[in-house]
């Protein structure tokens, strides 16, 4: 299963859920009527039917409390969780690694999520600490995957060594890549309602009886029945909803990363550690919300085979196998000579050895003083104004002192480094307050206000520092869009734009968009002149193309990559266009491309 089917089974995912919320409040709202209707033949009234109950007001007016009640806590949720993970770290009160920490474990880390980053195309989610855990555990959230964010316990930290700790991190990238972040703030919020409920019902059942509630008589035990069946109900129905949602997908994350890492013995060396351990329950009051996100289980409780959200640890370890089963399985696909190179949709979202060895040696052959301004806010803001410039005379704010030397060694690197330094000025320019990255961004717009227009090189750039440092959007792009032939002027745009990057005889490009664009475009549909596919026209053609649903934006990506690869060679500013088109279109690409033939 590639990334594209990943993401149209989230999608599925999701409407999944939407038909459990219904019936989860569908039984709820039944066993508080059922609870009321017990009380009503508890205390006969003269003249009253035996369905009295259900034939009065009483029972729309119990009905409509109990959805009221339950939607108020869901909305109530989704108000809070608003700005995605960020707006959950913020709840849990998780501590973000400061890109300049001088802590050894919290930069140990960091390079571990720079090296995945870096290997899968994407840029590095915002990183956060949950103090004062001290069970090993980790979990990721956020709209998109350009959006998300990586949180990890501090016992995870303290205890796990580098191989565990990417295995982890392995394991939680997947979730990213395969479309589960956004879910998991859906699912939160979408039973935030009956969890509360379950809760307060929880916290009844757990109290001894007392002398004064048995003389109060019948109106305690009719709100004692009331929240006894709200609190089982609600608790039973949104637990089966999560281990419906979220143990299949546990089991994928698991898998994945091996494939990742292929080192399966560090996810193993994790999983014995929280088995033989301290755990990974969590002590937050927050550990019954979380308990269908993070890498293992957050909290204990009964029914564990019925309502699990994880498979067991000895269930995961022996998945692992004793002879690395999961190894096997994956040299069995790549060492299979019949099978035929993967093609580049099915790269989008997957890590391997290659990428995830180019990601070790950059940051490695970086010079010491370049990656350390890049884990600096003035640092990466000179790195990012540098790459945005490219051969352009920098102004004089730039050329003078320390930034001088950075545009300097910038400049030294050539153009190849050009989206790998990108990604690191920006996973730092993320942790920027809120009020300055407005600032950083109408300087880059007045540095390249000249050139955006011309430059599509300049254009890709601008594009995505806009995507990651601009204000979250209020809405994100639906996926509505369920035939080509519906975005064919936007495919025909961008694809005469990346025609004319990496080529600019007229014949050539022509050749490879139309080679590219056979079976996308209706017949008829030419190569479009370089003044009529320019930055302001990529601008809205894809936003219209985010709207694609999964499985459409994978042949897209597809015949994309298929232009660039046309000659064989990856030009910067073939691919520069290609790592923006996809990061636009959410989908991370892969820094290495496979060479034709």
């Amino acid at each position: 299963m590639n990334f594209f089917q990943h993401q149209e089974r989230a999608r599925r995912r999701t409407l999944l859920l939407a038909l459990y919320f219904l019936l989860a409040l569908a039984a709820v709202v039944a066993a508080v009527n059922l609870a009321c209707w017990l009380a009503w033949q508890w205390w006969p009234r003269p003249g009253a039917a035996a369905g009295g109950w259900f034939a009065g007001d009483a029972f729309w007016w119990v009905t409509l409390g109990t959805l009221g009640l339950l939607l108020a806590g869901s909305l109530r949720k989704a108000w809070q969780l608003r700005h995605g993970g960020e707006s959950l770290a913020a709840m849990l009160g998780a501590r973000e690694i400061a890109s300049h920490s001088g802590d050894p474990a919290e930069r140990r880390l960091r390079n571990v999520v720079e090296e995945m980053s870096l290997a899968a195309g994407t840029i590095m989610p915002r990183t956060y600490v949950l103090p004062g855990e001290t069970g090993i555990n980790a979990f990721v959230a956020g709209p998109t995957p350009s959006r998300a964010v990586l949180v990890v316990t501090e016992g995870a930290l303290a205890q796990l060594d580098r191989d565990e700790l990417q295995g982890v991190v392995a394991h939680e990238f997947s979730h990213i890549l395969n479309g589960d972040v956004r879910i998991n703030l859906r699912l939160m919020a979408a039973l935030a309602g009956i969890l509360t409920v379950g809760k307060l019902g929880e916290f009844l059942l757990h109290m001894s009886p007392t002398s004064d509630r048995r003389r109060n008589g019948g109106l305690l035990i009719l709100a004692g029945l009331v929240l006894m069946a709200i609190g089982y109900a609600g608790l039973f129905f949104g637990r089966l909803i999560k281990a419906a949602i979220s143990r299949q997908r546990e089991r994928l994350a698991d898998a994945s990363a091996v494939q990742f890492t292929r080192q399966p013995a560090g996810l193993a060396g994790a999983l014995i550690k929280i088995r033989n351990g301290n755990g990974s329950h969590l002590r937050s009051v927050h550990a019954e919300d979380l308990s269908h996100m993070g890498f293992a289980e957050t909290l204990a409780f009964r029914l564990r085979r019925l309502l699990a959200t994880h498979p067991t640890l000895d269930q995961r370890l022996h998945a692992l196998g004793a002879h690395w089963a999961a190894r096997a399985r994956v040299r069995a696909r790549t060492d299979s000579s019949p099978s035929p190179a993967p093609v580049p949709s099915e790269r989008i979202g997957r890590l391997d050895d290659d990428n995830l060895g180019y990601a070790r040696t950059l940051v490695d052959t970086l010079p010491a003083g370049l990656y350390q301004a890049l884990h600096a806010q003035e640092g990466a803001e000179c790195v990012l104004y540098a790459l945005a410039l490219g051969d352009v005379r920098p102004p004089p704010a730039l050329r003078r002192g320390r930034r001088a030397a950075l545009v300097d060694q910038v400049s030294a690197l050539g153009t190849r480094l050009r989206l790998p330094l990108l990604d690191l000025a920006l996973a730092t320019l993320r942790q920027a307050p809120p009020e300055r990255r407005p600032v950083i961004l109408k300087q880059l717009r007045t540095l390249t206000a000249r050139r955006r227009d011309q430059d599509l090189l300049c254009w890709a750039l601008t594009a995505i520092a806009e995507r990651h440092l601009g204000a979250p959007r209020r809405a994100l792009p639906r996926p509505d869009i369920h035939r080509l032939a519906a975005v064919a002027n936007d495919i025909q745009v961008v694809f005469s734009a990346l025609a004319w990057a990496g080529d600019s005889a007229r014949g050539t490009a022509l050749s490879g968009f139309q080679r590219a664009t056979h079976g996308l475009l209706p017949a008829g549909r030419l190569l479009l002149a370089p003044e009529r596919c320019t930055p302001n026209r990529l601008d809205p053609a894809i936003a219209r193309l985010a709207r694609l649903t999964p499985l459409l934006k994978a042949p897209l990506i597809d015949a994309a990559a298929d232009l660039v690869l046309a000659d064989g060679q990856v030009q910067v500013a073939e691919a520069e266009l290609l790592r923006a088109l996809c990061t636009l279109l959410d989908s991370p690409m892969p820094p290495l491309f496979p060479s034709k033939g």
